[in-house]
């Protein structure tokens, strides 16, 4: 069992009822550690963060002063970082022939020059090693239609957790990133509001069934305990219960 006892953990993306960041926050307490719960409006954190006895700062992860903010504040409030879960998403689903400035900026100023700066402050605010990690998507190994932008930005992140883990691997800060498949979250409830979309996808998965936040937030704990997973960085976790082996559904 993991005990995360005197180790803090920042979280950020844990808004909302439904969500990777949420379930993440409360599987990490519940291993011990004192968690960070951020996201854009603080009202939405208060409710958590007590539930867990956390703290509860906003930020958006956009804004580079923020994201500086996050980490130092977290610290002068625990006295420490050792764990930063990156659970912060922007969809913008659209073909490429309809694709603008306007809808490709949002989406790469969160998922990717965002958690790029998200790398960055967290791993300046860890003085005893860490662990980093990202959550990613399938779709940045299997391409989708109208995911141009989403997916890319992913899979660049991906990528930019190889180069973290070799420029901090002697810092002992460790970065990885999780790939999920598509799992029901408030940002995918509008795919679930009936028996379609598992009808079409879980034909497709090894496992049979479709993934859970759970999953990830078990998976997340696994990253951030350090007897379980100290050797492992530079990794992309494939959770999508053997979807990554095959295809999304036409």
């Amino acid at each position: 069992m993991s005990d995360l006892t005197g180790k803090t953990a920042v979280i950020i993306g844990a808004s909302g009822t439904q969500s990777f960041g949420v379930a993440s926050a409360k599987r990490l307490a519940a291993a011990g550690a004192k968690v960070v719960v951020s996201a854009r409006r603080k009202e939405q954190l208060e409710a958590l963060a007590a539930e867990i006895n956390g703290v509860a700062i906003s930020c958006d992860i956009s804004d580079e002063a923020q994201v500086k903010a996050l980490f130092e504040n977290a610290k002068a409030e625990t006295g420490r970082v050792d764990i930063a879960v990156n659970c912060a998403g922007q969809l913008a689903a659209a073909p490429i022939s309809m694709l603008t400035t306007e809808l490709i900026q949002p989406t790469l100023d969160v998922s990717f020059t965002g958690a790029l700066l998200f790398f960055r402050y967290a791993a300046e605010n860890m003085t005893e090693g860490g662990s980093i990690v990202t959550i990613s998507s399938l779709t940045a190994r299997l391409p989708g239609p109208a995911l141009a932008v989403y997916s890319a930005a992913r899979a660049g992140i991906d990528y930019a957790v190889k180069v973290a883990a070799l420029e901090y691997g002697p810092q002992k800060i460790r970065f990885n990133s999780i790939a999920a498949g598509l799992i029901h979250t408030d940002m995918t409830s509008a795919m679930f509001q009936d028996d379609a979309t598992d009808n079409r996808f879980i034909p497709e998965i090894p496992l049979k069934r479709m993934g859970s936040v759970d999953d990830i937030a078990e998976t997340v704990l696994y990253l951030a305990d350090e007897k379980a997973s100290g050797f492992v960085t530079g990794q992309l976790m494939d959770l999508s219960g053997g979807q990554h082996m095959g295809h999304l559904p036409n």
